[in-house]
């Protein structure tokens, strides 16, 4: 430990010694009338050392010694150059820029009112050079400083019964500094170096520089968590179907003629952009970008989000982003605030493609061209070029937080941080800083806790209640009373508790204990359990479990029918879909990471199985109650008795490529581009006076992939059998997930929404299949007041088949984002062709 802080200290007082050999400029960006103008983009010409003004205009930009001149520029008004001399013995340069409005000039054809035909001339040409554009770099390497504000301006005193206490003003204040490596056409790594957040000197920063990188020059291209749907570039090769197009002028910086163009969508619900882009002439390349989005055009939770990139030449003739903006506002739920993610690209490291398309003879240049100096052949030059990355230089971790990312210094960021704080953010870093070392105290979490611990009546119905030792990170939970009371046809009324207590540390659960008490008024039975959990290592993933006791289970042990449901349905309806078994069990498990995308889980266990009886009768429709043995198609009466079971199982789950943030304290696992495997055994033993003797087989895969702006499909497939079967109990079936109810059950997989529950359990070889398609969007935005509701269509289709289910299949049509938060479907199903039902499903659908 000392070595390490020892180095940690040598790094930081060698970046403050190289920040004291160079001069810092300081100045104010503002308007003709003295306004301060925010995130205004201040770099050195020539180079990728630049910055952006802050919130109230001011700015800082580090320069060596020597003659530099420093630019200046804002979208909507003249760009500023002034030449700067650095000596040796310079401190700090005062340095203000007063920006012009820009001066548009007017070409000859626009005079005749023609500015819709230029703009589409100059956008066809620009889309021509897109994919020219998209691919001329091979491969490069930068530097990114991120800064992410986020503010709550107004919140509501309560919501769904909890009392709300966080504070208005600022709610997140970051900054981080990243290296991002790149190499043609996808791959991506990002190292965040440097970390800070307000408030919490244990936390990582979640500015990831990677998920800000948009390129307009991609057809189409995601912004995730903000729309289910892609948005489309404005030079995308179909854009012309998406956006109206108006010539507002050009602006001339030194020799270059920029285009600017006014951009708007054809229909108000269209995922595509408003604002401006400025277009350099006969390049036909972006010079900037400032544009918006609002919810009509898809975004979701925010009411607005405006996007602004400046880009400038990097080498090579190339031009790359080197500050761009998120800037967006939010109103929900009674919170109403906004905030801005700035990024400033720094020291870019460029490996070109050579590839040089052949001229068009309408691309004629508005300036004189200066004839290029020669160069090596292309193949060489990418060659020598190219060594620096390859394919060995980039692994599947998206993402990697560097140890001690978050320990560095006020002294280390005030050298690096190229956007000045504001006095606002200043109070915000000293504010929380100081409240950081009085909350951490133990007198001060235990005064929060002696408030927080008092029972309030909401814990009994809506919240439950927990009872808190912050100092030492443990807590006790209790569950509601409706939690508590179910009532199904086997126990009558039941008193289930099941409580809760965990050890966790800043991130994560270090370990979880839950007993559990159960009792039945109407079979009289007292029960008991208690299950753990363990977690050795969040980065790989690896945890143990293990359990005792006697407790009431479902015969399918996924739990089709919830118990809430399952009490609704049997009081009111006299429906008891639910059929329960009692199992007196010891169990443990284990799961680890072997290698990147292989997670491997096994399990053993010894159970013994009591067949369990109707001994209620009670229900508000008069109904008698189905008896508890379910009838099954494979082998009709599935009534068993009193027997013993010694398995013992083994889970092999294989996701290729599956990319993942690197956290020191943790691994976040994304989404895999791929079809995810999973491989699965079970054996029941005929040992230790065990009554089954069996073997199960499964195989199954699961993938969710983008169909473009036709919204994404979600697919699962499993086959299994049963093989060397001697005896098995009806426990023992493969069951599958039915649904007989009104509601569709939240969340998982594997779900049929008209199949009996028990019907077509099998001790045989069978295949399911369930796929689902959300369009998002894609049909309902393009129908008159319908789409202003931001409906989102859905289709399904689930199959299975086993040699006494024959083919069964589902198919099912829906609307999901009712209201924001409801899904209703209407699904029909099929025995071997012929139809067999129809229902009508309702859920939720976010």
């Amino acid at each position: 430990m000392p070595c390490k802080s020892l180095l940690i200290y040598i790094g930081i007082l060698l970046v403050c010694l190289s920040a004291k050999s160079q001069a810092t400029v300081t100045g104010i960006i503002t308007d003709s009338t003295g306004v301060p103008l925010p995130f205004a983009t201040v770099y050195e010409q020539g180079t990728t050392n630049g910055t952006t003004s802050n919130a109230n205009g001011i700015y800082t930009l580090n320069l060596s010694p020597g003659e530099h001149i420093i630019v200046a520029q804002y979208t909507g008004y003249q760009k500023k150059s002034t030449a700067v001399n650095v000596d040796t013995s310079s401190s700090d340069i005062k340095l203000d820029f007063r920006l012009l409005p820009e001066t548009l000039v007017l070409q000859e054809v626009v005079i005749s009112g023609d500015k819709k035909n230029l703009a589409k001339q100059i956008i066809r040409k620009a889309i021509k050079k897109r994919k020219y554009y998209a691919n001329e770099v091979a491969a490069y390497t930068t530097e990114v400083y991120i800064k992410g504000l986020q503010r709550l301006d107004k919140r509501p005193k309560n919501l769904l019964g909890m009392t709300i206490t966080i504070d208005t003003g600022i709610v997140y204040l970051s900054e981080s500094i990243s290296r991002i490596k790149y190499l043609h056409p996808d791959k991506i790594n990002e190292k965040m170096i440097s970390s800070k957040v307000s408030g919490n000197n244990n936390a990582f920063s979640y500015n990831q520089a990677s998920e800000m990188l948009i390129n307009l020059y991609d057809n189409s291209f995601y912004i995730e968590g903000l729309s289910e749907r892609p948005f489309i570039s404005p030079l995308a090769n179909n854009a012309f179907l998406y956006y109206n197009y108006e010539f507002a002028g050009s602006i001339i910086e030194e020799d270059l003629y920029i285009n600017k163009i006014k951009i708007s969508p054809k229909r108000k619900t269209d995922p595509a952009f408003s604002g401006y882009i400025y277009i350099v002439d006969n390049s036909w390349r972006l010079h900037s970008v400032d544009v918006n989005l609002t919810r009509a055009n898809g975004i979701e939770y925010l009411n607005s989000l405006n996007f602004n990139q400046v880009f400038a030449p990097v080498g090579h003739d190339i031009w790359m982003p080197i500050s761009q903006r998120f800037t967006f506002e939010f109103d929900a739920f009674g919170f109403e605030g906004s905030g801005h993610f700035t990024a400033i690209y720094r020291n870019y490291d460029i490996v070109p493609n050579y590839y040089q398309p052949r001229k068009r003879k309408d691309e004629t240049a508005t300036k004189p061209k200066k004839k290029a100096p020669a160069s090596p052949p292309p193949a060489q030059q990418q060659k020598n070029e190219a060594e620096a990355l390859t394919e060995k230089d980039f692994s599947n971790a998206v993402l990697t937080v560097e140890e001690g990312a978050n320990e560095r210094d006020s002294m280390y960021w005030a050298a690096v941080r190229p956007i000045p704080l504001t006095p606002l953010e200043v109070k915000d870093y000293q504010l929380k800083d100081s409240l950081r070392e009085i909350k951490s105290t133990k007198a001060y979490k235990d005064s929060v806790d002696q408030t927080r611990n008092q029972f309030k009546f909401g814990n009994l119905f809506f919240s439950g209640y927990t009872h808190y030792n912050s100092y030492e990170r443990r807590y006790l939970t209790l569950p509601t009373l409706l939690e508590g009371l179910q009532y199904n046809s086997v126990e009558g009324l039941v008193m289930n508790l099941e409580f809760g207590f965990q050890k966790r540390n800043e991130h994560h659960t270090n370990y979880r204990i839950t007993p559990a008490v159960r009792y039945g008024f109407a079979n009289k039975k007292v029960q008991a359990r208690i299950e753990g959990f363990k977690l050795l290592n969040p980065k790989k993933r690896s945890f143990i479990l293990g359990g005792i006791g006697r407790y009431t289970y479902q015969l399918n042990n996924d739990n089709p029918i919830p118990n809430e449901t399952n009490t609704f349905f049997s009081i009111l309806r006299g429906k008891n879909y639910a059929k329960y078994y009692q199992k007196s069990f010891a169990k443990a498990g284990y799961q680890t990471e072997l290698i990147n995308g292989m997670l491997i889980t096994a399990a053993a266990g010894y159970e013994q199985r009591t067949p369990m009886t109707n001994h209620a009768s009670y229900n508000l429709a008069n109904r008698d109650f189905t008896p508890n043995t379910p009838t099954n198609a494979e082998i009709g009466n599935t009534a068993f008795d009193t027997h013993e079971a010694l398995l013992a199982s083994l889970r092999l789950e294989l996701s290729f490529a599956q990319q993942y943030i690197d956290r020191p304290d943790r691994k976040i696992i994304l989404k895999s581009p791929y079809p995810k495997l999973h491989l699965y055994f079970k054996k029941g033993f005929p040992l230790l006076g065990s009554d089954v003797n069996y073997n199960l087989l499964k195989a199954g895969s699961t993938y969710e992939f983008r169909i473009g702006s036709m919204g994404t499909s979600e697919i699962s497939t499993w086959a299994g059998a049963f093989v060397g079967t001697k005896t098995m109990s009806f426990v023992d079936f493969e069951h599958f997930n039915g649904n007989r109810i009104y509601l569709s059950k939240l969340g998982g997989q594997n779900l049929f929404q008209l199949l009996d529950y028990y019907t077509y359990s099998t001790q045989d070889r069978f295949l399911e299949a369930h796929y689902e398609h959300h369009f998002n969007e894609f049909i309902f935005n393009k129908i008159p007041l319908i789409k202003r509701l931001n409906l989102q269509a859905v289709a399904s289709a689930n199959y299975l088949t086993t040699p006494t289910a024959g083919q069964y299949m589902e198919l099912g049509f829906g609307i999901e984002h009712i209201f924001k938060f409801f899904r209703v479907d209407f699904f029909t199903s099929m025995q071997d062709g012929a139809h067999q039902r129809n229902g009508i499903r309702v859920g939720a659908g976010f």
